[in-house]
């Protein structure tokens, strides 16, 4: 089990056999958000239920970027005020 306060921008995201998708942008409501990456060519979200934990400065996904990616979920800009 992970707390969501270990995550922190920057940190290295990997799938569950350890490729890296990316880096954390940041952390809005229950979702991760990630930067693009070698898989993905866009910012993307992943479910803060998807954390299988965090380690060493990294987060580890409980899935690989296939099904990550079988629907991946799109994000919408943070708005500016």
């Amino acid at each position: 089990m992970f707390d969501r306060s270990e995550i922190r921008e920057g940190m290295t995201v990997r799938t569950i056999d350890g490729h890296k998708l990316g880096h954390v942008l940041s952390v809005r409501g229950e979702e991760l958000i990630v930067e693009k990456g070698l898989f993905r060519h866009k910012d993307f979200a992943v479910s803060l239920e998807d954390v299988r934990e965090v380690a060493h400065g990294e987060v580890y996904l409980s899935h690989g970027p296939d099904s990550l990616f079988a629907a991946p979920k799109p994000i919408d800009p943070p708005t500016s005020h």
